[in-house]
């Protein structure tokens, strides 16, 4: 069931540089944060930061706040909630200051975007993907492109709880059959569908949003531009429905689509009691000063594998995010479930007599997951995210008992 040296292997190929670990011991207590910024929409809202504690000497971190349109709060020790208001002027920038014991306070910068705009939404795509067709339906090339937050299925489909941007782009400029990159250039909504040159057709460009599997919202566009350069892709978009969008993404603007493997289709609540928790330490094993650690919950045939890496050689204790790979910080972070000769990193699923057959399991790719050991005893609580958007909030807890690999 486990494959942790081939996801390092993996993991070493696509992180090319860690973070090193510090030889000297202090006992002074040192917060960890996993995100040093936030940015808000002019909409306001609220998001959640994660933090550790080394060196713990017990007791309850605080949060503090330095702008009256910010609230920060700290519930347990190991997330702080933000909250901001809606901005109806100018961009604005704040500060929340974590303090805890004698460490040095943690500072998390605080971005919201200027209220003073024109536009209902403003979106910032995570995902580009889609499908070259070539000259299969104009003289002019075809890029079929989909910008989403969470991505859509290898089949170019959306996943259960998305939001969806599709663009069909016609140009005069070929792509690469084996790696196509949308060319750059203006483009303009072509409502007559005449599949021209530096135009997206009206048939297959729309908006879509996702929920549990089920369409909750969708919309036709009535005039739009789209301007692509230099990894950049920014369009303004009038609605059929009156709304204006702005969305905008940076990064790899190669067409294609990523392979999915979780069996849900839509989210997933999930309380197990009386697990057989273990967990391994394996070390150092990449020799960036962090422990790897696999722990593994079954109960009946119910079963959640784990991975990660901190800097506790004693614990797995802690609060984790998913690495990612732009990460260059392992510190404190859950590998993502893949598929590499086998499950790897960080998963749900059920056996079959005593065995992963398939039928039902998810792999966690984003998100947060708490680990709480008290003597013989644990608890993990995660609230994450499958590979197609599903959201999993479970609880797990029993009987604790840890291991040292042999190394």
């Amino acid at each position: 069931m486990k494959k942790f040296f081939a996801l390092v292997a993996l993991v070493a190929v696509a992180l090319t540089s860690c973070d090193k670990g510090n030889d000297g011991e202090t006992t002074k207590s040192v917060i960890r944060l996993y995100e040093t910024e936030v940015v808000f929409a002019n909409s306001g809202g609220e998001k959640i930061v994660g933090f550790g504690i080394d060196n713990a000497v017990g007791g309850k971190a605080t949060a503090q706040d330095d702008a009256e349109w910010l609230d920060a709060e700290i519930v347990f020790n190991g997330e702080v909630t933000i909250t901001a208001e809606a901005n109806e002027g100018d961009a604005r920038e704040a500060k929340v200051t974590i303090k805890y014991a004698d460490a040095k306070d943690a500072i998390i910068v605080v971005k919201q975007k200027a209220g003073n705009v024109m536009y209902d939404i403003e979106y910032e795509a995570k995902h580009l993907e889609g499908t070259y067709f070539g000259t299969q339906y104009s003289d002019n090339h075809n890029y079929f492109v989909i910008l989403s937050d969470i991505g859509a299925t290898a089949k170019g489909e959306v996943k259960s709880n998305g939001v969806y941007y599709f663009f069909d782009f016609y140009s005069k400029v070929a792509g690469n059959a084996e790696s196509p990159v949308l060319p750059n250039g203006t483009y303009t909504f072509d409502a007559n569908n005449t599949l021209g040159d530096l135009t997206f057709s009206d048939d297959g460009s729309w908006y879509q949003e996702q929920e549990n599997g089920k369409t909750i919202k969708a919309a036709n566009i009535k005039s739009a531009t789209v301007v692509v350069e230099s990894g950049k892709f920014d369009a303004i978009i009038e609605f059929t429905t009156g709304e204006v969008h702005r969305v905008t993404y940076e990064g790899d603007l190669t067409l294609g689509f990523d392979e999915v493997h979780t069996t849900f289709n839509k989210d997933v609540k999930l309380t197990v009691d009386g697990a057989a928790i273990s967990a391994a330490n394996y070390g150092d094993i990449l020799g960036n000063g962090l422990q790897a650690w696999y722990i593994e919950a079954v109960k009946g045939d119910e079963l959640f594998m784990l991975e990660i890496f901190t800097a506790s050689a004693n614990s797995p204790a802690g609060v984790y995010t998913a690495l990612a790979a732009s990460d260059n910080n392992y510190s404190n972070k859950f590998i993502p479930g893949i598929i590499s000769d086998g499950m790897a990193g960080t998963w749900y699923a059920k056996l079959t007599n005593g065995a992963i057959k398939g039928d039902v399991m998810a792999p966690f790719v984003d998100g947060l997951v708490k680990i709480e050991v008290a003597g013989n005893t644990a608890t993990i609580s995660y609230s994450v995210r499958d590979d197609a958007g599903n959201q999993f909030d479970c609880t797990v807890s029993g009987s604790y008992t840890k291991t040292e690999v042999e190394k």
